[in-house]
């Protein structure tokens, strides 16, 4: 488990223990560290090999409608993972089981600059760095099993992941910029954060565990 992802499953016992606040606020500056760095990285590789990751930055109109309409469509999925019936469904019930164990207790207990902030800094750093980077170093398949893994909340999840990953590959593959699939990442992670604090009651495990 990654310092990201032991934040959000609640980190350390002497984590647990202090404020709140001062736990979001940690995470938020962690992604922004692991932003830069993924964006150095992906800079420094497109350097050496000639990948021209900046020159896939560029910003049309066209661009933009694409990936707000994509971002739209993905957010679609939202009451797939957190409506009842998930839990009746193998593959709804683990990634349910996420969003109601873990990701709804760390969505409540962010701001709405946190949301925000974690949203832009993820959506903008990881699409740089598998799209741009290895994606064009490996191809579209490898940059969205490796997107998949690295999110590793559970098997589920990571399969879930990987194919958001691909379907983020697919739209720099067709479009040839980088700004749909980070509008579309970065929209989706700011409509499922916003979902979570705001509207998402969520379930615990016990109570899905009562209800089969």
């Amino acid at each position: 488990m990654n310092a990201r992802q032991s934040l959000i499953s609640g980190g350390s016992l002497e984590e647990r223990s202090r404020p709140t606040g001062f736990r979001q606020s940690r995470i938020v500056r962690l992604e922004g560290t692991l932003a830069v760095g993924l964006v150095a990285g992906a800079i420094a590789w497109s350097w050496v090999r000639d990948l021209g990751v900046l020159g896939h930055l560029r910003a049309g109109g066209v661009d933009l409608l694409i990936g707000l309409l994509s971002a739209s469509a993905l957010c679609l999925s939202l009451p797939f993972f957190t409506s009842a019936w998930a839990s009746r469904v193998l593959l709804l019930r683990e990634m349910k089981g996420v969003w109601d164990d873990l990701l709804t207790p760390f969505g409540k207990s962010l701001t709405l600059a946190e949301i925000s902030a974690l949203a832009v800094l993820s959506g903008v750093s990881e699409e740089i760095f598998f799209r741009g980077a290895v994606q064009g170093e490996f191809g579209i398949l490898a940059a969205g099993v490796l997107f998949g893994l690295l999110h590793p909340l559970n098997l589920s999840y990571v399969v879930w992941a990987s194919c958001v990953g691909l379907a983020f590959g697919v739209l720099f593959q067709l479009t040839g910029s980088l700004l749909p699939p980070i509008i579309c990442h970065s929209g989706y992670n700011l409509a499922a954060l916003l979902y979570l604090r705001y509207w998402y009651l969520g379930e615990s495990r016990d109570r899905l565990l009562l209800a089969r």
